[in-house]
């Protein structure tokens, strides 16, 4: 190995161990199964996780999918991927839609593909108790944010992709592709291509094909200043979630909101509000916040989300109509902090934030309120206060498993129309306290805990 080789594999290696460390992506002892497709950005993902796995203190596992739509070349790309991972002993998953009985449809979409690779993916990730690394670069950082912006996009969608999504980790996102190749090729690791991507069949590869060079060719470093300005992106909207909580909250009235006081907001708080009460229902596409928008300007009219929830605005009051009748709409996303909040639905939670040798003095005392406690140093700083979202998922405190929110509910017996409403906090996806069944494995105090968050909630009783 040249000395050049070994420059770039130490550079690409901090870059990466550094990127990791900055977002959190990984704990001591979690199991990570990396999404293999046998290219260099995934070949890379892996190699980096295997060489540096005792460094991040982690299992290293992976997952190949063959979609069945290409043929001889994607069993070639899967005995590849099977090859390597015999040879260094890191256990793999395949999927083969073909085998699974999945019907092919004659022209697959990149949608399609994408749908049946993560429908796998949510499955494994559950059954083995395992975070999905998935080898997103910067260069798919740029190609998504331009594909979002020509369909037409908002501030959200400007955030880009996330580095981490519930179970979903993205250690590459602070790599280029060229340096995802030159990683591989210092170490000597060969790597599959996939002939597709050298078509432009698809948006994204035309995007890839024509706009990103175009770009480069006004700034070589047209990717570095896209990705900048998608992280600038994620802290406005994170900023924006926040005003709009207190927007919802000044706006908040029995059974919705007050419509004169949402039609005060600056737009763009405006917009976050109304996606953060359309998120928990269905993805919340800007066409949909576009209609809900129209309605609070014009007075009156409904807004069919699902075939059971309709938001509707009558008599100066935004609020939710299910077949059970009316119904409080959820509480919005809000950064956790301490102090009391009033929730939607009757629901009432404070947290306190205590010495660990104060509580266990007082712990008599506080028995007939307090639910559960947790240990302050592993609770993570970026956490919100919020109800269910699509893919959230919750670890049981004292059962080793976990679970999707949605099974954890059916488990529990919880009413439909009452799971809109619970209460959580929540990392990304990864839920960390539970209406009515406390904080999550893995943050309980222990012998050298400092401080602790303590939890009182209280449900008033609805009228009639």
């Amino acid at each position: 190995m040249s000395s050049e080789d070994e420059k770039v594999i130490q550079h690409v290696e901090e870059t990466l161990l550094a990127y990791c460390r900055q977002q959190g992506l990984f704990k001591s002892g979690d199991r990570v199964i990396a999404a293999c497709s046998g290219g260099a950005d995934s070949m890379a993902l892996l190699l980096f996780l295997l060489r540096r796995r005792r460094d991040l203190e982690i299992e290293v596992l992976a997952t190949h999918v063959n979609h069945g739509i290409r043929g001889v070349n994607a069993i070639a790309d899967a005995n590849f991927v099977t090859a390597f991972c015999r040879q260094n002993g890191v256990e793999l998953f395949l999927y083969d839609a073909v085998k699974e009985g999945v019907q092919i449809p004659q022209q697959p979409s990149e949608e399609w593909a994408r749908g049946l690779r993560y429908g796998w993916f949510d499955q494994l990730a559950v059954q083995e108790e395992a975070f999905i690394a998935t080898a997103h670069t910067m260069s798919d950082q740029v190609e998504t944010v331009l594909f979002r912006m020509a369909r037409g996009t908002g501030v959200h969608g400007m955030a880009g992709i996330p580095p981490r999504r519930g179970y979903y980790v993205r250690p590459c996102l602070c790599l280029t592709r060229g340096e995802t190749e030159a990683y591989c090729a210092a170490l000597g690791q060969n790597y599959v291509q996939d002939e597709t991507n050298a078509e432009d069949t698809y948006a994204r590869n035309r995007i890839r094909h024509h706009a990103i060079p175009a770009l480069q060719y006004a700034n070589p470093a047209a990717e570095v200043a896209i990705a900048r300005l998608c992280r600038q992106m994620r802290d406005l909207d994170r900023w924006l979630t926040g005003e709009a909580a207190a927007l919802l909250q000044a706006a908040s009235m029995e059974k919705g909101y007050d419509v004169s006081v949402l039609r005060r907001a600056e737009g763009p708080v405006l917009d976050a509000a109304l996606r953060s009460l359309i998120s928990p229902v269905r993805d919340a596409e800007e066409k949909y916040i576009t209609l809900l928008r129209f309605l609070l300007q014009r007075g009156e009219g409904a807004l069919q989300l699902t075939p059971e929830v309709t938001y509707k605005v009558k008599n100066g009051i935004l609020f939710r109509l299910t077949p059970g009748g009316i119904r409080p709409l959820p509480a919005p996303p809000q950064p956790f902090s301490e102090g009391q909040f009033f929730l939607p639905g009757g629901y009432f939670v404070e947290f306190r934030r205590v010495k660990y040798e104060e509580f266990l003095k007082n712990q008599p005392i506080f028995k007939k309120d307090l639910n559960c406690c947790a240990d302050c140093a592993k609770i993570q700083k970026n956490l919100q206060l919020r109800t269910r979202l699509p893919g959230d998922f919750f670890r049981p405190a004292g059962r080793h498993v976990r679970k999707t929110l949605k099974k954890y509910y059916n488990e529990l017996g919880i009413p439909q129309d009452e799971r809109p409403l619970l209460p959580l906090l929540a990392d990304g996806s990864e839920v960390l306290w539970l209406w009515g069944s406390g904080f999550a494995e893995g943050v309980a105090p222990d012998p050298y805990t400092n401080e602790v968050w303590m939890v009182r909630t209280e449900k008033a009783e609805e009228d009639e």
